[in-house]
């Protein structure tokens, strides 16, 4: 939804045409890009498509050449509103004939096949671009091309991109050697500044979150402001923590005798049977099959041992479906497969609330590994040599929880939030605490990894004094956030993929009875390794665009902090009733952010209070949300400019949820949809 606050005032090409087919397309295809895409520095939910959000602010600056033709007529420098802005029309409409002519001679190989008929006849003179319309159209397939991810870091493109931005800002008033300010009150994965940045404007990103402040920082000010300097000194630090990590924890994940590397440990949360004289260990399994694909099929299979009260299982190679039976959990009861009871999902529950949820009871099931020079994963029992592995990871944790000091706990102690709250369902299991969401060895493994991010930090301020060490230290930071998403308790075992998937695969932290746990020393898929190159890729591939620096700041949309009439662009992707919980998901990660970054906050938690949702376990209804979302439009109007657009993204599958929302914007002299 665009709204331009002023009527009397050029149209911008979003109020006119956008090729929104093709732009959709580009940020379909984002999704499957790893290399590079900020998505790969952290999770941060309902993240939008860098092509869409590139797009959008291209056509919310841009002036369209047939109304501005129109203005034209009106001469060379009109005043519009009070008088204080000046429009001047040829500023934007000779630059963009040049360019885009220039675009169809020097660039055509760049060009799209969608684009191709027109920059063709411009290049053969069977167009000039004399016609406005003809000008229009061209812009927009500019635009759709430069939608796709292929073209973000060209550096023709962005030259191309923000001189048309520049000219843009000029022509409807703007002053020469300033560029046009997008702002972002809801800036969360920092998808729509990062864009503003890239096509030439400038960007103020706040949010009350501090996770969605930092990923931003990163983003906007120290990848900008650092550049290689800061990718060689995260890649240098990087190694030192992965060299010392694996050093540290080698004894708790160790090698198979003939060389083979443990990369994932599938383990299950267990109850005993309550059937009248069974009393078995069950462990609770969704699925037997630990690999299922049309070329490989391993599965578990059930020994049941009633004589014991216990059950084994064994690994059968190339199962078939017809032979397997089902798994021992369904919609939260437990089937005993000695017995044949099914102890009902309440005193599962109840079972489980005495043990905090029961991961550090859980039974080892099987080891995945790999094996030097043979391709795929192979699957083994568990053996001694893993179980004592486990209890020497858990003497260690406790010998450090002794040892240790300071304001926070080692391991996360920060109440999780109510049960009942929105997206949580662990609490009904006695999980009552952060930290009880990881089993001994993975809070080993993550405590370890902070501690060492502290102490490169440290290092790094030896160094340097101004702000790379806090850059690279908070870049390492957010690798070992990244790492806890595939580490803990509530990660599944994929048997098509063969690989886990991560807690947040889902906007929610929900029970999962059978998990993986990986294996943070093995250099391979889960690890330190694995995970710190990703942010290495994002900071090259964002330095190689020479954007010029933004701003992040942590505030509330309600109370934004930029004077009046101070924004060309109120760009945002606003929070949707009940649909992401966001502040208390986040606090997952907060609590290790925390102690990888000592000075973080002073606050236990993310901010809740002033929080824009609907969860009525906090006495937030629907209500609650409208005047909250009223407030927040009410100071974008404030900030944004006269003469500037407002862009509010509406990403929600119903409609009744945007005609909810259409009156939390006051004041609107006129809306396009």
């Amino acid at each position: 939804m665009t709204l331009t606050m002023h009527n009397e005032y050029p149209k911008r090409l979003i109020e006119v045409d956008l090729p929104i087919a093709r732009i959709s397309a580009h940020a379909r295809r984002e999704k499957s890009i790893r290399h590079g895409h900020i998505s790969t520095l952290h999770i941060w939910w309902a993240r939008r498509p860098l092509a869409a959000c590139r797009a959008v602010i291209c056509a919310s600056l841009w002036p369209d050449p047939v109304d501005l033709t129109a203005w034209a007529e009106r001469g060379e420098a009109i005043p519009v509103g009070d008088g204080s802005v000046i429009v001047r029309p040829y500023r934007f409409l000779d630059t963009a004939r040049e360019r885009m002519t220039a675009w169809a001679n020097q660039h055509l190989g760049k060009v799209s096949k969608e684009s191709y008929s027109r920059f063709v006849a411009i290049q053969n003179g069977a167009k000039t671009l004399a016609d406005p319309l003809d000008l229009q159209r061209v812009l927009l397939d500019f635009i759709a091309d430069f939608a796709n991810w292929d073209n973000s870091t060209d550096k023709d493109y962005l030259e191309t991109a923000r001189a048309l931005t520049q000219a843009a800002h000029e022509a409807l008033g703007g002053e020469p050697e300033t560029r046009p300010l997008v702002v972002d009150p809801f800036c969360g994965g920092g998808s729509i500044p990062l864009e503003a940045l890239r096509v030439g404007a400038d960007a103020f990103a706040s949010d009350l979150n501090p996770i969605p402040v930092l990923l931003n920082k990163v983003l906007l000010e120290y990848i900008p402001k650092y550049g290689q300097r800061l990718a060689d000194e995260v890649r240098k630090w990087g190694a030192w923590i992965k060299q010392e990590a694996e050093k540290e924890l080698a004894e708790f994940y160790p090698k198979d005798p003939d060389g083979a590397t443990p990369i994932a440990y599938l383990w299950a949360r267990t109850i005993q049977c309550e059937g009248p004289g069974c009393g078995a260990e069950v462990p609770l399994m969704r699925s037997l099959w630990l690999a299922k694909k049309e070329k490989r099929s391993v599965a578990l299979r059930i020994i049941p041992k009633p004589q014991e009260k216990r059950i084994d299982f064994e690994i059968i190679e190339n199962a078939k479906a017809s032979e397997q039976r089902p798994g021992t959990v369904k919609r939260g009861s437990a089937t005993c497969p000695c017995c044949g009871y099914t102890t009902p999902v309440a005193s599962v529950r109840q079972q489980f609330r005495s043990r905090k949820g029961g991961a550090l009871e859980a039974r080892l099931l099987c080891v995945v590994v790999t094996k030097p020079e043979i391709q795929g994963r192979f699957y083994r029992l568990p053996t001694q040599r893993d179980i004592e592995a486990v209890n020497r990871a858990k003497e260690e944790l406790e010998r450090r929880k002794k040892a240790h000091q300071g304001d926070l706990s080692l391991v996360p102690n920060e109440p999780l939030p109510p049960q009942g709250t929105l997206g949580f369902r662990v609490q009904l299991y006695g999980m009552e605490e952060w930290g009880d969401l990881f089993t001994l060895r993975q809070a080993l493994a993550l405590t370890t990894l902070a501690r060492l991010i502290q102490e490169a930090g440290h290092e790094l301020a030896q160094y340097h004094r101004d702000g790379l060490a806090d850059a690279a230290q908070t870049i390492l930071a957010f690798s070992l956030s990244k790492l806890s998403d595939f580490n803990n308790s509530c990660t599944r075992w994929g048997n098509d993929d063969q690989g886990i998937t991560a807690l947040f695969s889902r906007q929610a932290i929900p029970i999962v009875w059978d998990f993986a746990e990986a294996n943070l020393a093995s250099g391979e898929a889960y690890s330190w390794k694995w995970s710190a190159p990703f942010a290495l890729r994002v900071i090259e591939q964002a330095a190689s665009q020479n954007n010029v620096s933004g701003h992040a700041e942590q505030a509330s949309a309600g109370i934004h902090p930029l004077p009046n009439d101070s924004a060309a662009i109120f760009f945002t992707d606003p929070p949707y009733y009940d649909a992401v919980p966001y502040a208390d998901l986040s606090d997952f990660f907060f609590v290790w952010l925390k102690r990888a970054l000592l000075g973080l906050s002073k606050e236990k938690l993310t901010p809740k209070t002033d929080e824009c949702i609907v969860d009525e376990i906090k006495g937030k209804d629907k209500a609650y949300f409208e005047r909250m979302m009223g407030q927040a439009m009410a100071e974008g109007q404030r900030v944004l400019a006269p003469h500037g657009v407002g862009v509010i993204v509406f990403a929600h599958k119903s409609t009744r949820g945007w005609e909810a929302q259409l009156p939390a914007v006051p004041g609107l002299l006129k809306s396009s949809i």
